[in-house]
């Protein structure tokens, strides 16, 4: 089936994945580049949403913004709560 190749754990291991997720929110999306990747999506969300008129975009795009926001506290109120 097409989709379960989309699946990243028949390609890596559970350890590496969450570690790749991991190391991704405590370096690229903390700090300035999480502020400014979260700003370019909320931006971008309004402009889809209302010059473009897709609201499936755009609601794509602030889904984004979200995980982007929380992803790294999600992560680590998970991490304290695993050990």
């Amino acid at each position: 089936m097409p989709i379960e190749k989309l699946n990243p754990l028949h390609y890596m291991g559970r350890g590496d994945y969450t570690s790749f997720w991991q190391k991704l929110f405590a370096t690229m999306l903390y700090g300035f580049w999480g502020r400014l990747f979260f700003v370019l999506l909320i931006i971008t969300a309004f402009w889809v949403g209302v010059r473009q008129r897709n609201p499936t975009l755009a609601a794509v795009c602030l889904l984004m913004a979200a995980i982007v926001a929380y992803g790294g506290g999600i992560l680590n109120l998970l991490r304290s709560l695993a050990s």
